[in-house]
């Protein structure tokens, strides 16, 4: 997932179990859809997500 081309991006497939595996670990959400991924070369636009430290008890 790694080849920088719009049509590689998690926003463009649908294959649930796919999003699943490549979005485990969720580090960046896309700002146009949201999805979550763990690597931000997998969003078209990447908005870094809070650590879950963050959000206090």
């Amino acid at each position: 997932m790694r080849h920088g081309r719009a049509h590689d991006k998690l926003c463009t497939i649908e294959d649930t179990g796919t999003i699943s595996s490549l979005s485990a670990h969720a580090t960046v959400s896309c700002s146009k859809c949201g999805v979550k991924a763990h690597d931000p070369a997998d969003v078209c636009d990447p908005v870094q997500l809070p650590e879950a430290h963050t959000f206090g008890d």
